[in-house]
């Protein structure tokens, strides 16, 4: 039984991580040295509990010559050997539970320097977003080589997952809560980010590819999706606040911008912060040169995005609003303001 454990413990524990699920991110901190230590304990337990289980079923069934109401010899407890298997389990438990609690502490501690990026859930696609980049991404992203990124998780509908299994990290995306994830990709190459949480019928089809590029390629690639943004913003209509009718801003409002804001004060957030009183209420960031935002001000933000202390918001055109949706919605924001 010991040989069949060794050999299960290869199949099972080290040749499927180190041959097909090589890490590719700082973020391991002792993940598959972890889930390897249960692994080779797991395997001797199982060959050997299920070994005698079928050894003691054959060696003491009953016999065609015994009589039916024959009684086996009574047995008695072992006193070692009940106090082996109850403390070398307990201590086993306990060295898991620290471990673990170590493991899963260091996948949620910051990381100095670290690329911000938001990855928000939807039915079936995930969705990112850069800081500096006024535009949302629904597909493949990039992220550069040996740097830290932080990834601010949520959705905008039902749970879904986050996970990069080259990365060993994992996280559910749920809607109205955001949550962080710590890593730094170390080995270039594309990596599927998968959702592993039932979603739909679409959740099958929930995968895109994560593509770690060198830093000059990661510059590259973020310098021409900066001007494909600007050559839309500047080819886009002109706006026309006057234009703005309430009811369809409401509308527009609760479609797209309700996924991260309430119609609440400031502090009343989601993934952003309430709009309530934006024009007025002392609790919002000033947006301009100390004194309160005009509506013109805010129009621009929806316009061109937004990217600062308080989050990330993508500009008109990833958000599929069109001029006069900008129009609608900043009247409608008036109509809720003091």
């Amino acid at each position: 039984m010991a040989a069949i454990s060794a050999i299960l413990i290869v199949l099972i524990a080290i040749w499927p991580i180190n041959n097909t699920l090589a890490v590719a991110a700082t973020s391991d901190y002792g993940i598959d040295a972890l889930f390897k230590f249960m692994l080779y304990f797991a395997a001797p337990i199982f060959v050997f509990v299920n070994g005698y289980v079928l050894y003691f079923a054959r060696r003491y069934k009953h016999r065609r010559d015994e009589p039916a109401d024959a009684v086996g010899i009574p047995l008695y407890g072992v006193v070692p050997l009940e106090i082996w298997w109850t403390v070398l389990p307990a201590l086993l438990m306990v060295v898991l539970g620290i471990w673990s609690a170590v493991t899963l502490f260091g996948l949620y501690k910051p990381q100095a320097g670290a690329l911000n990026v938001e990855a928000i859930g939807h039915q079936w696609k995930f969705e990112l977003r850069y800081p500096g980049l006024k535009s949302s991404f629904y597909g493949d992203f990039y992220l550069p080589i040996d740097r830290p990124v932080t990834m601010n998780i949520t959705s905008a509908d039902v749970v879904h997952s986050f996970w990069v299994p080259q990365f060993r990290v994992k996280l559910d995306m749920v809607p109205g809560m955001v949550q962080q994830l710590h890593f730094t990709p170390t080995q270039i190459g594309n990596y599927p980010l998968v959702c592993t949480e039932f979603c739909g019928i679409g959740h099958g089809d929930m995968r895109t590819t994560v593509h770690v590029v060198s830093q000059a390629d990661y510059d590259k690639w973020f310098s021409g999706e900066q001007q494909q943004v600007a050559a839309a913003s500047a080819s886009a209509g002109a706006l026309n606040l006057a234009a703005g009718v309430v009811s369809k801003g409401q509308a527009i409002f609760e479609q797209k911008c309700a996924v991260c804001h309430n119609m609440a004060g400031f502090a009343q957030k989601k993934v952003g912060p309430g709009l309530q009183n934006i024009f007025s209420d002392p609790a919002h960031p000033k947006l301009v040169d100390g004194s309160a935002p005009t509506p013109e001000d805010v129009a621009g933000i929806i316009e061109k995005g937004y990217s600062g202390d308080i989050g990330v918001m993508p500009n008109a055109q990833a958000n599929g609003l069109s001029s006069s949706d900008v129009a609608n919605l900043v009247a409608y924001l008036k109509s809720q303001s003091k």
